[in-house]
């Protein structure tokens, strides 16, 4: 990776997503300043929705990643791993600078390492606006 950011700012992150995978498919939140955008791909047909992103969302995602290390997030270690016999969803979270991607080791849906917990609580929250 050419860059190495000690913290993000909003200058730095252009897009974040959040995949979660399970035996029925996979499902892909991408936020930007601009678009929320939800893909699923699996069994039965794929579906996809999008949505404009409101202000205080992205305001949200941002105070979240104050205190992400982007070039630590691949070796964070997850507070639990029920993934490994399918009795939780595998979740990663992906970060978009202009200059590069960087991909969370995967965790269990909802429950990453600490350091991404407030950014989790701010993707649940759109997660949950997304089925208002």
């Amino acid at each position: 990776m050419a860059l190495t950011l000690i913290s993000c700012k909003e200058l730095e992150v252009e897009k974040l997503q959040y995949e979660t995978v399970t035996m029925m498919g996979k499902t892909t939140l991408a936020v930007t300043k601009d678009k929320v955008v939800v893909d699923f791909n699996g069994r039965g047909e794929p579906t996809h929705f999008e949505r404009d992103t409101k202000d205080a969302e992205w305001a949200g995602l941002i105070a979240g990643m104050k205190d992400v290390k982007l070039d630590e997030v691949n070796s964070l270690v997850a507070p639990s791993d029920k993934r490994a016999t399918d009795a939780a969803p595998f979740a990663k979270m992906l970060f978009f600078t202009p200059d590069s991607t960087y991909s969370s080791a995967s965790f269990d849906h909802k429950n990453p390492n600490a350091m991404l917990m407030p950014l989790m609580d701010e993707i649940l929250k759109i997660q949950a606006e997304n089925k208002k």
